[in-house]
Order: C-alpha cells, then sequence, then structure tokens
C-alpha cells in the first residue's frame, strides 16, 4: 500500500463518518443481540471479531446464524466462508435440518415427496448465490490472503464480511502451527486497510488450560489465558467473546461462584446461596467477552451473557427443588441417656453430677 498523508487520510475517514451519520451508511449487524451491543450496532468497517470455545459448543452455529442473517437482512453484501473445519456438504445438510427440523439422516435417506422436493428446493434456492463465496478446504495464509484481495479487487464498493473456521485448521505452510496462524493474522491486519468496509469473524478453539480447573467452582470463569495458540488473535479482535456451555462439561448443579451484586443482569440465571450465587448449567450456553475495543458505556460493561438451550422439565424443577431445599430433620441429641436433673426431687447445690 503506498504511503498517504496524514490529509488524505483524515479527509478519507471523514467522509466514511460523514455517511454514517447521514445514514447512508450503517454497520452490519450479526443478529446475535449481545454481540451487536458490544459492536456499536454490529460489524464497522475494519472490524475483528472473534469467537472461541472448546469443540461442539456452538462456535460454527454462531457464525452460521451471523452468515444467515447477514444475507438476509443485507442481500448486497459478499460473504466468504473459509469453511476449513466443515465442508460445504456438510453445512448444507445441517442448514436444511435446522430449518426443516428433521434430523440429518431422515434429510439424506428419506425418500423424496412433493412436499419435501419444494421445501428442499427452497432452502437450496437460498444458498444458489453469487454474492457468497467458500474456501471448501484449508489454505495457507498466502492463498487467504489472494483470494480475500481478489475480493476486494471484484466488489470495491460493496461490503465485505470474511468468516474463518476454524484458525487452528490453517494449512501448515511453514513452521509451526503457531508460526501459520500468526501469519494469518499478520494478513487480515495488512487486508482489512485495503477496503472501506471490510469485516471478519474469526473462529479459534479453546486450549487444555481450562479442563484442569473447571471442577474448581471458583475458577470456572473462562479468561484471556484460555484462546488456543497465540495472544495475537486477541490483540488482532476488536471484540472476543470465549462461549462455553457447561453441561457439556459434565457441570451439572452450580457453575461458578461469585459475589450477590455481580452479574444482575442475568438474575434469571442465577442459582442463590447465601451470600454468594451461581449460574444454573442446565442447558444454557454462556458468552463470555474477554476484550471490547469500544464499549458503549465503561462504567457499566456487560461481560457476560446467557442462552437458554432448552429447560427442565416439570419433574426435573421438583426434583432440584427437593436437592436444593430438603426437608429440615432435627439432629438426635447425643445427651438423651444422661440423667435429668428435676430440681423438686434432687437436693445438694443443684448439680446433678
Amino acid at each position: 500500500m503506498p504511503l498517504k498523508t496524514s490529509t488524505e487520510l483524515t479527509n478519507e475517514t471523514v467522509q466514511l463518518i460523514s455517511k454514517f451519520k447521514s445514514g447512508e451508511l450503517k454497520p452490519i449487524p450479526t443478529g446475535i443481540p449481545h454481540l451487536d451491543e458490544n459492536l456499536l450496532g454490529g460489524l464497522l468497517p475494519g472490524t475483528c471479531v472473534g469467537i472461541v470455545g472448546r469443540s461442539q459448543h456452538g462456535k460454527s452455529y454462531d457464525m452460521e446464524r451471523i452468515q444467515r442473517y447477514i444475507l438476509s437482512s443485507e442481500p448486497d453484501v459478499v460473504y466468504m466462508n473459509a469453511n476449513w473445519e466443515m465442508s460445504h456438504f456438510k453445512l448444507l445438510v445441517r442448514d436444511i435440518s435446522q430449518r426443516t427440523g428433521d434430523n440429518v439422516k431422515k434429510v439424506l435417506f428419506d425418500p423424496l415427496t412433493d412436499k419435501s422436493k419444494k421445501q428442499l428446493k427452497e432452502i437450496c434456492d437460498l444458498h444458489r448465490t453469487d454474492n457468497v463465496y467458500y474456501q471448501n478446504e484449508p489454505v495457507s495464509d498466502k492463498v487467504f490472503a489472494e483470494d480475500v484481495e481478489r475480493l476486494i479487487e471484484n466488489y470495491p464498493n460493496q461490503k465485505i464480511v470474511v468468516a474463518i473456521d476454524n484458525l487452528e485448521n490453517i494449512l501448515r505452510s511453514k513452521g509451526s502451527q503457531k508460526d501459520n496462524m500468526d501469519a494469518l493474522l499478520y494478513q487480515i491486519n495488512v487486508l482489512k486497510n485495503k477496503h472501506p468496509f471490510i469485516a471478519f469473524v474469526i473462529l479459534n478453539q479453546m486450549n487444555q488450560n481450562y479442563l484442569l480447573r473447571m471442577d474448581n467452582i471458583k475458577n470456572q470463569k473462562p479468561n484471556e489465558s484460555d484462546v488456543y495458540g497465540s495472544d495475537q488473535l486477541l490483540k488482532l479482535c476488536d471484540v472476543l467473546y470465549i462461549k462455553l456451555i457447561p453441561w457439556k462439561l459434565g457441570i451439572r448443579e452450580k457453575f461458578m461462584v461469585f459475589g450477590k451484586y455481580q452479574y444482575q443482569w442475568l438474575e434469571e440465571h442465577f442459582i442463590e446461596g447465601a451470600n454468594t450465587n451461581s449460574f444454573d448449567p442446565y442447558g444454557r450456553a454462556y458468552y463470555f467477552y474477554v476484550k471490547i475495543r469500544q464499549p458503549e458505556n465503561e462504567k457499566d460493561i456487560k461481560d457476560v451473557f446467557c442462552e437458554v438451550m432448552f429447560e427442565r422439565t416439570e419433574d426435573e424443577k421438583k426434583e432440584i427443588e427437593t436437592i436444593t431445599a430438603p426437608k429440615f430433620t432435627p439432629p438426635e441429641n447425643p445427651y438423651k441417656d444422661l440423667p435429668t436433673f428435676d430440681p423438686a426431687k434432687d437436693e445438694g447445690d443443684g448439680a446433678p453430677f
């Protein structure tokens, strides 16, 4: 990129700000309310979002619903999906399953009826679009950058969103996995300045550190050291959250422990104790924001959110109530067999022995 004077860059930025102020340009909402809140309304030019979590904890699901929401609300956005973990075949079958409510086996093997054929065509037609691109296998940082630069050249006046699933699956072309991950993040840092409105969503794993301490209720809150591979991701991202489903880790009764006045916006998910509270782990996904570059309110940052996947049945609720509030049974008196003192019968100084 050629050098530019401060005057040139300031004038370009002023024009961009003016477009936001006039409403000509707006953020790209992701459809995840708490994420949009921490992004000041959605993805902005040069935004990088990090989504971190254990396998099977819903990272790819979040990325899929972000893609689905963006393309349904802003059909002119150019979307690139670096789907290095799941092939397009798996992504499409899963989307059909989610939209129809049928399991994957039924989607693949049940004979077509006129009704199911029509429904299947309607869903597949949503994917038949020329402004969505897939990198259907892992590539090196160099190939990734070349593909993104091609989009930038072909769509200079359209918003571009690039999603990576998952960062650690990058094709190793040199050195260690960490070296390759860092090289890709470096490329992203360069690419985000080559287009007036390009944003990135990057998925990555949690490391093993969390598993070593998850049985200690006082240390169950995820933190930035749980991000796998490199601290460069945390440095690059404007917003990064760690998604955790305690239930999938075998945490059944209580999740975390914290002061009575913390996380009041999540009060409906509390399990209350005498002096502290915990979160209910049952059927809930928790989102821990370990970085928010530009919070809307510095004094009142909301850094944890919860989504309910499924609730307890009535029988399970009764079982929990029985466990948490057992019927009181007075303890047995250990002195019941000792002689008792009756002042009306006993003489002396009043002592029974």
